[in-house]
């Protein structure tokens, strides 16, 4: 019987009876049972399917455009035919429900939407598979996983982020997928099922990753203008500065000094601060205070070293102010005494003297003259009615004048002090005046040296050298050189008076006038920077710049009178550094309502633990559970989004993150979300 059927045999059977077609003594016998087939390995299933899922993907992103166009055509189809059917029942012409008629009606006019002969995946992988074969099923539902990830994985090119975030926001979407894929499986509702799987997942880790981005949200909204290459360059610059003197600057801070305080970055350092996961903040403000004074030190060290005899400096520099002064008194004198010798010589007529000489304040101040042991023999060989006694009587009628008038000085009279002050300058009016009897010499002598003393004396006794001299303390003449805010002696326009009486000065003494200003500034940063009641003051170096340097003219006068120092030509420009630096720390808000710090604590030490938890959801019929669930995860972001701030803050370069942030942009993320669902909606309709 060579025409049976592999695996069977004829054998004879001669007790068996025969069938209706079989010879008799023979029968059939089955063939042997198969073996059992093998379990797939999920290993090598998985790994096949990956790979499949990706061109699947790849295929599905390559023919997304004919896909829409399909889908599209349908939707055009279906309107088409539905709006024709309503037309035809309402009006009872053309063919009607149920008849072959309709049945044509139909197939004739289906197709009517589609167009444009754009590819569509599935024509796209038809072609592959000729060239490959039909592509790999996965075997096991763990293979079909791993291929729905595969598809999904195309979509990962939308949006920014590393390797981690692309792998999440890929396998998220595709588990959700095949989860409900799996569990609709075989069902009218699995592509239904497998796409809203695909979009919720999406919506989800969109929504994951919208909180974690709130750090960068942050930053932004604190700088909703924006800034300009000129200002980030200001800013680095801030605090590249701080560095560079031994101050570490926030990137609020320097960027609030860099831009004028044009941005918000300030109050949200202020919450920061405020908030329990603030490490990185609060150790860096533990360390400012010494930072600060560090810095004063070193930079003030520019301007001369630290007397060991401070209280010496302003005593010694009233005496160099005073010598410089007389100095210039003497130079007024020596000009003029030649005029005032010519002038001297001349006598007045007995007639033109008279009103003079019957003068009783003259004829007093005249008996001094004679009588004085050492002014007398000067004028000894001069007549009473010389011009040159004139004059020397008439200076001590002046004086007498003054002292009389004075209501400290025994012997205070205003009415004798107008004596003699109308004496003199009436017997000098007659000694000036050729028609009077006086000479021109004398008039000339005095109009030069009131001149000069106008212009030259006058100033340097009225001004910031002359209150030197009067000084009699060290803070005194460093105040003088150094007006403080709301001196009297704080002019608009007074650098160049100040950095004259340190130039006069420095020219007698340098070592000592660059002590005395070293010491003025010393002497406000210890006042400036004193510790508060509660520790350290962080503030205490803002305050100091304001002291120091808080207006125009206070920041000018100290420009002119570290320029003036002979022997400190570093210093202006470390203060300059120094003060940019301390006024940064000034941008610092100073913490305000603890009501954000307190609730956040009140929520972590009012929390219930775990069986109080239970307790109450049994009580309130889940509810509370959900809502400490919700809680704890707002609990959760918040403190991580303050640590992840707190550390951009205080990082050494912090400005150069946020600059970072800023020219990246504010992210999409759920509009990158809705970008990759249409992406995979495709695969997820036609997945299996």
């Amino acid at each position: 019987m060579d025409d049976l059927p592999e695996g069977f045999r004829v054998v004879s059977a001669p007790q068996s009876p025969p069938g209706d077609d079989m010879p008799a003594g023979f029968r059939v016998v089955s063939p042997p049972a198969a073996p059992a087939p093998e379990a797939p390995s999920v290993a090598l299933d998985v790994a096949k399917a990956a790979p499949v899922g990706v061109a699947k993907g790849t295929i599905g992103l390559a023919g997304l455009p004919g896909d829409v166009q399909e889908m599209g055509g349908s939707l055009v189809d279906r309107i088409m035919l539905g709006v024709g059917h309503k037309v035809m029942d309402w009006t009872g012409y053309g063919p009607q429900a149920g008849t072959p008629e309709r049945a044509d009606f139909d197939r004739m006019y289906t197709g009517i939407g589609s167009g444009g002969g754009l590819p569509t995946s599935g024509a796209i992988q038809r072609g592959v598979e000729t060239a490959t074969g039909p592509f790999y099923k996965p075997q096991t539902t763990a293979g079909a996983y791993a291929q729905t990830v595969g598809e999904f994985a195309p979509s990962a090119v939308i949006g920014p982020g590393g390797l981690v975030r692309k792998i999440m926001e890929t396998a998220v979407p595709a588990v959700a997928s095949e989860t409900a894929g799996q569990a609709t499986k075989g069902s009218a509702a699995e592509p239904a099922a497998r796409l809203i799987g695909a979009i919720m997942g999406g919506t989800g880790t969109a929504a994951v990753r919208a909180r974690a981005d709130a750090h960068d949200r942050t930053i932004r909204a604190a700088i909703p203008r924006g800034m300009t290459e000129a200002e980030w360059q200001a800013s680095q610059g801030v605090a590249d500065t701080g560095r560079r003197i031994g101050v570490d600057l926030t990137g609020p801070e320097a960027v609030q000094q860099g831009t004028g305080g044009a941005t918000k970055l300030a109050d949200v350092q202020r919450f920061v601060e405020g908030s329990p996961q603030s490490a990185a903040l609060t150790g860096m403000m533990a360390a400012r205070p010494d930072q600060m004074r560090a810095a004063v030190g070193n930079a003030l060290d520019t301007v001369a070293p630290q007397s060991a005899l401070p209280s010496t400096l302003g005593p010694r520099a009233a005496e160099t102010a005073t010598t410089a002064i007389d100095d210039v008194r003497q130079g007024i004198n020596a000009a003029t005494r030649p005029a005032y010798a010519a002038a001297g010589r001349h006598v007045l007529d007995p007639a033109d003297f008279d009103p003079i000489a019957r003068d009783p304040a003259f004829q007093a101040s005249l008996r001094r003259l004679r009588n004085d042991e050492v002014l007398g023999p000067t004028y000894r060989d001069q007549p009473d009615n010389a011009v040159g006694v004139i004059d020397a009587v008439t200076k001590d009628m002046r004086d007498r004048g003054v002292a009389l008038g004075n209501a400290a000085n025994p012997g205070f009279s205003s009415q004798t002090a107008g004596l003699y002050g109308n004496g003199a300058a009436e017997a000098r009016a007659i000694a000036r005046d050729p028609a009077r009897g006086g000479v021109q010499a004398y008039d000339d002598a005095l109009t030069a040296q009131a001149q000069a003393r106008q212009q030259n004396l006058a100033p340097l006794e009225q001004g910031p050298l002359g209150r030197v001299a009067e000084a009699t303390s060290t803070d005194a003449a460093g105040r003088a050189v150094l007006p403080g805010a709301g001196s009297p002696h704080l002019n608009v326009g007074g650098q160049g008076e100040l950095a004259d009486a340190v130039t006069r000065l420095a020219a007698r003494d340098p070592d000592l006038t660059a002590q005395l200003i070293r010491q003025r500034l010393a002497n406000q940063a210890d006042t400036s920077m004193t510790r508060l009641v509660g520790g350290e003051a962080q503030g205490g170096g803002a305050r100091y710049a304001k002291d120091i340097a808080g207006t125009d003219q206070q920041a000018a006068n100290l420009q002119a009178v570290l320029s003036a120092l002979p022997n400190s030509p570093g210093a202006r420009a470390a203060m300059e550094d120094l003060l940019q630096t301390l006024r940064a720390t000034g941008q610092r808000k100073p913490q305000g309502s603890p009501t954000d710090f307190n609730a956040q604590y009140r929520a972590e030490i009012g929390a219930e633990t775990l069986p109080q938890q239970a307790s109450t959801a049994l009580r309130t019929g889940g509810r509370s559970l959900l809502s400490n669930v919700g809680d704890a995860t707002r609990r959760a972001y918040l403190g991580r989004n303050n640590e992840r701030l707190a550390e951009t803050f205080a990082a050494p370069d912090s400005v150069e993150r946020l600059k970072a942030i800023i020219m990246r942009g504010a992210e999409t993320p759920f509009t990158d979300a809705a970008l990759r669902a249409l992406i995979m909606a495709p695969m997820a309709i036609n997945s299996r």
